[in-house]
């Protein structure tokens, strides 16, 4: 039974924000009705510390990409990265003083950024020869390549808008085939080297780049900002990742039962309040958390044609199907067999 991933894959709502104006901008799309949708609120998106968990996030672009017909929607994407895009990480590393600490800078505070994949640097040893800068993304799925087209071409994007040269030559791989999109609109945003069907997905570039220097290096920020992400850095797994965390243990127990404090908070190795004090922190409760935890999970239970309407309840944790229909109509203002017969009037 396919389910929403509630691992601890997430992105900031920094990221998140600032990609919102291409996206109406390219596509005259209104972006609050799908963020609403999706479970994403304004509140959320005027947090700069705030990580939204993926299978939200996801569900956004998906609505995008079905209001757009776009399969090139991640080059969209990408390509409206700017420094706040990356908040602390995108002034760290405009302010290195080359290429190669910028890259260092990238893969030390990238999960500052979100979870949506990881990013590591191969140095040939050989002389005058390429490195790969590889990103990894951890699903396996179609949509993946959208995630893929988007995380590089945000790093060519910002890397490019910071170098001090007219033109830098690299290679960009990717591990999928090629969405059926022109080729000019690869070749706008990577230049006209783009290798499909790789054995990886990332940039390959001659190790000499790394020396190159960027436009706005400023040692005194970089210290900074240094200091400001090894600080956020230290604070993620306490704080800033916890929610996801307790999303996770939250969604794993579901199927026994409505969630109790008690219990999550011992699975997460704190007392009650503790986890309590943790999530006020990061401006949210356990209530708030459980609730938009069922309400994601109903949403992809109702779109597979493989779990019964009347499981769903029991999935959720609900004892009666009166509660769970109740609390439905509160999230989505209808109820349950409603909405899965529009949603299914739409999939015609």
């Amino acid at each position: 039974m396919a389910t929403t991933s509630m691992s601890s894959a997430s992105l900031s709502s920094a990221y998140l924000k600032s990609v919102l104006p291409a996206i109406t901008s390219t596509y005259g799309v209104d972006v609050w009705p799908l963020l609403e949708q999706s479970g994403i609120s304004k509140t959320q998106l005027e947090l700069p510390d705030y990580l939204i968990p993926f299978y939200q996030a996801g569900a956004f672009f998906m609505s995008v990409m079905q209001a757009c017909q776009d399969e090139g929607l991640g080059l969209v994407i990408g390509g409206a990265v700017q420094a706040k895009s990356y908040q602390v990480l995108g002034y760290a590393v405009m302010s290195s003083q080359n290429l190669g600490e910028a890259i260092d800078r990238l893969i030390r505070y990238e999960k500052l950024v979100g979870q949506m994949g990881s990013t590591r640097l191969v140095i040939s040893e050989e002389a005058g020869s390429d490195c790969r800068l590889v990103w990894r993304c951890p699903f396996d799925a179609p949509w993946s390549r959208f995630l893929k087209e988007a995380a590089i071409a945000g790093w060519v994007t910002y890397a490019l808008s910071q170098v001090q040269v007219d033109s830098a030559v690299f290679t960009v791989h990717f591990d999928h085939t090629k969405a059926s999109i022109p080729s000019h609109r690869y070749g706008d945003v990577f230049g006209e080297y783009v290798v499909f069907d790789s054995q990886w997905s990332g940039v390959a570039f001659d190790s000499g780049l790394l020396t190159l220097p960027f436009s706005q290096a400023d040692p005194g920020l970089n210290a900074m900002m240094d200091r400001q992400a090894a600080v956020l850095l230290d604070m993620f797994d306490s704080k800033l990742n916890l929610v996801n965390i307790t999303r996770e243990h939250i969604a794993r127990g579901l199927p026994n039962g409505d969630p109790n404090l008690e219990d999550i908070a011992k699975s997460l190795s704190l007392t009650s309040r503790a986890l309590q004090h943790r999530l006020k922190d990061s401006h949210t409760t356990f209530k708030e958390v459980v609730d938009e935890v069922r309400r994601q999970l109903a949403l992809s239970y109702l779109a597979e044609k493989s779990v019964p309407m009347i499981d769903v309840a029991f999935l959720l944790g609900f004892s009666e199907q009166s509660s769970f229909s109740r609390a439905f109509k509160r999230w989505m203002g209808c109820s349950p067999v409603e909405y899965k017969k529009s949603e299914d009037r739409k999939g015609k």
